[in-house]
């Protein structure tokens, strides 16, 4: 989480609540209206400073980023499950 403090006073604006781990770096707009941070989950997300609502999430693609393993054979449950940890669906197609 990333909380937001109001410095000349010492109490906290907002708690932004969403990435799914450690925040590795938080970055304030010139205009002090934005928020944005990335974390360890591997999203970017843009909040809104004044109201603390996340207004987008980025995630780079993930090196089996859609890859269809629904009927795959020859692999352990282990292999799936990292599989479907690294981007893929456990699904027939995927449709754009």
């Amino acid at each position: 989480m990333v909380r937001l403090w109001e410095t000349s006073a010492g109490r906290p604006l907002a708690v932004l609540r969403g990435h799914t781990g450690v925040v590795w770096g938080v970055a304030l707009s010139a205009d002090g209206k934005l928020v944005v941070s990335s974390g360890f989950d591997g999203t970017i997300r843009v909040w809104d400073a004044s109201t603390g609502t996340c207004l987008r999430t980025l995630r780079a693609e993930r090196r089996y980023e859609r890859l269809a393993t629904a009927g795959l054979t020859g692999i352990t449950e282990a292999q799936r499950a990292a599989l479907l940890a690294l981007g893929a669906l456990d699904q027939e197609s995927v449709s754009e």
